[in-house]
């Protein structure tokens, strides 16, 4: 049976979502990265915010609000976490923050995105 090219695309944005969720876990269980410092400015946040960005555009394409947020959050709560058993690492509630922040600003501009899409608008 020939899939379509709808499910085909579905399943692609799928595997690239989860190949992204395993190079998140990768990166912050990898032991002893530092992230540079401009100054006092912890570019660290900044790295958080664009991982979790771009998992929020590699998950609003296949979810619904709900599991978006879930799953979203509960990656960037494991990914902390899993910091607190790996050598040279360190847990932060403000990398967690920025994290759910990227979420927040792709869930937002995805919506708007949609809402416009379908001709509805705010006058």
């Amino acid at each position: 049976m020939c899939e379509s090219g709808r499910e085909v695309n579905r399943k692609s944005q799928i595997i690239l979502l989860i190949v992204w969720i395993v190079v998140i876990f990768v990166l912050t269980g990898y032991p002893g990265l530092k992230s540079p410092r401009i100054k006092d400015v912890p570019v660290d946040k900044l790295y958080h915010f664009i991982a979790f960005f771009l998992l929020g555009i590699f998950e609003i394409r296949v979810m619904k609000p709900v599991m978006f947020f879930t799953v979203g959050t509960t990656v960037a709560l494991l990914a902390e976490f899993q910091q607190l058993i790996i050598p040279g690492r360190d847990f932060e509630w403000m990398d967690i923050i920025a994290g759910i922040f990227g979420l927040i600003i792709v869930f937002l501009f995805g919506r708007r995105r949609e809402l416009v899409k379908n001709g509805v608008s705010k006058t």
